[in-house]
């Protein structure tokens, strides 16, 4: 019997090890002990609309705690949720819409001294 368990535990090793199924969580380039998944979104419009669906649905269920019994309030849950919306914020490409916007004021400037 104990024979026959160890056989199995050897073959479930086998495959675990040899396993092709584990492919979403990729090892982080920052942490040994951390991992990262990758979202996919048609471009920074679409990015933008998911993390406001996020914040959204935060919203709401922070609303909806205030009818809830305490036991059922999940403040962890919507932090966790907050957090990856925090992490989908794209900070940096959020410069280069301020970049846009300067440039706009400035050739919208130009366009209307040279009309004049």
């Amino acid at each position: 019997m104990e024979t026959e368990k160890l056989k199995d535990v050897a073959d479930f090793a086998t495959k675990i090890e040899t396993a092709q199924q584990f492919n979403i969580l990729k090892p982080h380039r920052y942490g040994k002990d951390s991992f990262s998944a990758e979202l996919q979104f048609g471009g920074y419009n679409h990015l933008v609309l998911s993390i406001m669906d996020i914040l959204k649905v935060c919203i709401v269920a922070l609303d909806a705690q205030e009818d809830l019994a305490p036991q059922f309030h999940s403040a962890s849950n919507i932090s966790s949720v907050l957090d990856i919306a925090l992490q989908l914020m794209p900070m940096e490409e959020s410069q280069v819409l301020d970049d846009c916007f300067q440039l706009h004021l400035k050739l919208k400037k130009l366009n209307e001294v040279n009309s004049q």
